[in-house]
């Protein structure tokens, strides 16, 4: 449990939080979706669906800052499936973009 729950005496429950390498689940506990996935043990992805959402907002697929993502993000689809595959795709270009500033820093 992370420390700010603990010391606003918030409620808090098991989120299963997915990583980006394998789709493995994690189970953490935490007192909200972004807060699990700031404690999961490796990068990952969490689901998250929405009552009454508007048209194309059913599903949010986000993960929180890591080593690709400066800032939490996610994306929202009316398809689970489709909300985790725009995210992963985004990571993947930012991932591309990294490394090629990287090569160019290098002189490669």
């Amino acid at each position: 449990m992370n420390n700010h729950a603990r010391t606003l005496n918030l409620p808090t429950r098991d989120f299963t939080v997915y990583a980006f390498a394998d789709d493995a689940p994690h189970t953490v506990r935490a007192d909200c979706e972004l807060a699990a996935l700031e404690q999961a043990p490796v990068s990952c992805y969490i689901v998250v669906e929405y009552p009454n959402p508007k048209p194309g907002q059913r599903f949010l697929a986000m993960t929180a800052e890591d080593d690709v993502f400066e800032i939490p993000g996610g994306h929202w689809s009316d398809d689970a499936q489709r909300a985790v595959a725009a995210l992963k795709k985004h990571r993947a270009d930012i991932h591309d973009q990294q490394h090629k500033r990287k090569g160019a820093a290098n002189g490669h």
